[in-house]
């Protein structure tokens, strides 16, 4: 449950975000709405790992959920954006928790041979609650109000509490260390520069198109970017004793690889949840609840690409090879939906980025997996959750990278309109919101929604490029053999057994 509320609130809001930063009166800060939550989760996924080793999984599970928990009641009683963005980053840093300990845990408690099937449900959750996500905000924005997203949230954290509490044991043993002990342990310096680099360059992002990328908004972070991630490289290799980033665990090179993937697989899959929705409303008209219908279909085959590879890894043991297919078809499943045009049929609309989430599918829990299979067992904890915390800060960052290019690109398409339709179309508030495109008069709408796609078209040349390179990446992936499988391949009667 945990996992799937954190899921969900990662692409709830996407279908409602316009409509919140219009409600709000901030559509300058619309943004912030996605940034907050991603900057925050990214910044909080490898303290909690470690954390984990030091103090328990149970205890920053419980964290993270009451985090999530306070977040989001902050978010659901929100009526003003200053409100509704600290209610986001402490729901972000309960789902950076949640999701880190999700996997952490799984590893804990099953043997290894099973544990294909129960990161490939976790995988299969995580795209669900995804995919979902847009369609229950559409929903809510449709027939309620926006602030059910967050309602949703606040029911499903209060379950997932009492039952963590309740129900979950201790996964690891911790020893009778003194609270004093443990606090020496933790990485202070490593905390303070990792959260510094991630909100630095997430904020340079998300203010450099608002206040310009010469101004002391965009350059003040990007130095202090800089100068984090320098004195986090120095801090975490010769000055403390267990770093929260280890150099022997990143820098190893079967394992460096599968984090550069992961980083292009982030990138590509949040292009297509974030906006794909945007595309499916600005240019074919659909409705938030039918733009998030239509990501139904690449659910479907992610649930097929994850449990179908989780499966057959028993028989065909070689997780390299699921990668490869997966990133194959990304590569396909971009370069066909970079075709779509106004014009494409709703197969063709819904059919190629389909394609996208049979990669998804193949890949997150076999990436899991490798890297599992690379890491000492001692270091499977931290390891474990820097594979999570690099595909989720290329979706941080990517999300920022793709609304810049969007505004650039829809900036310059709006200068070659007649000025006739643009002031129209101004009047009609439909340059700051494509909602509004469908109130204009018929003559407008065909030339604003041929802007809006031309804008679109050139953003998701990104996803398309990271695509690629995830492709090329996976080439050079250490063809390892999934251990589990001669230990652990159902013999014909315990299949017969377990239909039973």
């Amino acid at each position: 449950m945990g996992m799937f509320m954190t899921s969900l609130n990662t692409t709830v809001v996407a279908p409602a975000m316009s409509i919140i930063a219009t409600q709000l009166n901030a559509l300058d800060q619309q943004t912030w709405i996605a940034t907050a939550y991603l900057v925050a989760f990214n910044a909080i996924q490898p303290i909690s790992g470690k954390f984990s080793d030091i103090f328990g999984r149970k205890p920053i599970l419980l964290f993270g959920t009451l985090m999530f928990f306070i977040g989001s009641l902050v978010n659901a009683l929100a009526t003003k954006m200053s409100v509704l963005i600290p209610g986001r980053t402490v729901q972000g840093v309960g789902g950076g928790c949640i999701m880190s300990m999700a996997f952490i845990i799984i590893t804990d408690l099953t043997p290894p041979h099973l544990r294909p099937r129960f990161q490939s449900l976790l995988s299969v959750i995580y795209g669900l609650a995804s995919c979902v996500g847009p369609l229950i905000g559409g929903a809510f924005v449709s027939n309620v109000n926006w602030n059910w997203d967050f309602w949703l949230n606040v029911i499903l954290s209060a379950i997932s509490f009492i039952l963590i509490f309740f129900l979950l044991k201790e996964p690891v043993q911790l020893g009778n260390a003194s609270l004093a002990a443990k606090l020496k342990r933790i990485d202070y310096l490593g905390t303070i520069f990792s959260v510094a680099f991630v909100c630095c360059i997430l904020l340079a992002l998300s203010w450099g198109p608002v206040y310009g990328w010469g101004s002391s908004h965009a350059i003040g972070p990007f130095v202090g970017a800089g100068v984090s991630l320098v004195s986090l490289i120095i801090v975490e290799g010769w000055v403390v004793k267990e770093p929260l980033l280890p150099g022997r665990i990143i820098f190893k090179p079967e394992i460096t690889i599968l984090y550069i993937y992961n980083i292009c697989l982030g990138m590509s899959f949040i292009g297509t949840l974030y906006f794909g929705p945007v595309m499916f409303q600005s240019v074919f008209g659909a409705d938030s609840m039918w733009s998030g219908i239509r990501l139904i279909p690449y659910m479907a085959l992610l649930i097929v690409g994850s449990v179908g590879s989780a499966n057959a890894l028993y028989y065909f043991p070689y997780i390299k090879v699921y990668i490869v297919i997966g990133a194959a078809i990304n590569v396909l499943g971009f370069g066909l939906f970079f075709t779509v045009n106004e014009n494409s049929s709703f197969g063709q609309q819904v059919g190629y980025l389909t394609l996208c989430g049979l990669c998804f599918g193949l890949s997150m829990s076999n990436v899991i997996l490798a890297v599992q299979g690379a890491a000492k067992r001692e270091e499977m904890a931290i390891a474990t959750g820097l594979t999570n915390f690099f595909m989720v800060l290329a979706s941080g960052i990517g999300v920022a990278i793709y609304q810049v290019l969007m505004q650039v690109f829809l900036k310059h398409q709006f200068t070659l309109l007649d000025p006739s339709i643009l002031a129209i179309a101004e009047e009609g508030g439909a340059l700051k919101n494509y909602l509004f495109i469908r109130n204009l008069p018929d003559y407008a709408q065909e030339p604003l929604i041929h802007a809006y796609y031309q804008a679109l078209h050139t953003v998701f040349i990104v996803p398309l490029a990271a695509s690629g390179l995830s492709f090329i990446c996976s080439l050079f992936i250490k063809n390892t053999k999934f251990a589990g499988a001669a230990a652990k391949r159902p013999a014909p009667q315990e299949k017969a057994d377990q239909a039973a």
